[in-house]
């Protein structure tokens, strides 16, 4: 579900940066509520972190990767402090934050020019993450665990058996059944196959952990902002490669929803060539370490397994849960990526 901020709310809280809005509008998103205000002075952007997101020293953490990645000249929003010289402030239990407005398009998947320009600023955005010594704290596990989506998959095996197993939508309870068995057959490889170990062996820098479509935003074929800094953190950059690779390496059937977590997670189908050219963009400025290609079919399968558990998890109704999980389609992208290991692995150009 789409999060926003009722607009009398947003006039209490922009008291704080001495704003008055002269009219605003939902900024959509499904993890922090957000509006965009127009004022006298120019847009922005108001947050409402998520609760998950607040500590502070993720927060000073968070700030300063924005710092350092706007010095190295990457279109990063910018903080607008507040009249105290705070980054951010507390109201009403909540913690707020204000953002210069960036203005851009929707990624166009029809457009193979802005599949090169997200792999390209994804180096650039690893390149100058190199050079950034982040104030704050942030020591955050392995991203997109398999031992989580485990632990996801045996709670709705938990459901499915019990007196409510919610609404299954188009799907048989044997169907939900054996989708089920697979997701945690393929979540058991990725333990097996990518332990810990192994993980945080892996070249490590500062990633943004969410390169996705609807964190970016274009203009003239080149990416004019990147947004959602909650997931940045220390964590092996191919990380992100994975993610560039298969949320704009894929086609979707439907148009891109960033404030709908049904469209944000609508089934993919991995295109080789569209991947080909996001890859080709991204080690024109950064090469990669045989291991870190080694560990991609891996990566991608653990991140085709948390795209699903994690929002069945935490953003879905209980009685939705279990018809969520069967529509994403998850064995067949999981089958795809069985079918293109070796090519994964070795088979840029």
């Amino acid at each position: 579900m789409s999060q926003t901020i009722a607009p009398q709310e947003a006039e209490k809280v922009l008291r704080y940066w001495r704003l008055k809005p002269l009219f605003t509008r939902p900024a959509g998103g499904t993890a922090n509520a957000s509006l965009t205000v127009v004022g006298v002075r120019g847009q922005y952007v108001l947050r409402r972190r998520n609760p998950r997101y607040c500590a502070p020293g993720q927060l000073a953490y968070d700030h300063s990767v924005l710092h350092g990645l706007a010095q190295a000249g990457l279109p990063v929003p910018r903080v607008v402090r507040a009249a105290s010289g705070s980054r951010w402030v507390e109201h009403g239990g909540h913690i707020y934050e204000l953002y210069h407005y960036i203005d851009g398009a929707p990624f166009n998947p029809q457009d193979l020019n802005e599949v090169a320009a997200a792999g390209a600023m994804l180096a650039r955005f690893h390149r100058a993450a190199e050079r950034i010594e982040p104030r704050g704290q942030k020591d955050w596990p392995r991203y997109f665990d398999p031992k989580s989506s485990l632990k996801a998959l045996k709670e709705a095996k938990r459901q499915l058996r019990g007196p409510a197993p919610g609404d299954l939508g188009p799907f048989a309870a044997s169907d939900v059944a054996e989708v089920l068995e697979r997701l945690s057959a393929e979540a058991r490889v990725c333990e097996r196959r990518l332990p810990d170990k192994a993980y945080w062996a892996l070249p490590l820098t500062i990633i943004h952990g969410d390169w996705h479509p609807a964190n970016l935003r274009f203009a003239d074929h080149r990416v004019a902002g990147i947004f959602d800094f909650d997931w940045v953190g220390r964590q092996p950059r191919m990380v992100d490669v994975a993610d560039g690779l298969l949320f704009f390496g894929s086609v979707r059937r439907e148009i891109l929803d960033g404030g709908d977590i049904w469209s944000l997670t609508q089934p993919l189908h991995p295109d080789w060539g569209r991947m080909q050219v996001f890859m080709d963009a991204y080690r024109g400025h950064m090469p990669l370490e045989p291991a870190e290609l080694l560990a991609l079919p891996d990566l991608l399968r653990q991140r085709a397994l948390y795209n699903r558990t994690d929002p069945m998890t935490r953003k879905v109704p209980q009685d939705r849960k279990l018809d969520f999980l069967a529509a994403g389609q998850v064995p067949e992208l999981l089958n795809w990526i069985a079918d293109h290991e070796e090519q994964l692995q070795r088979g840029w150009q």
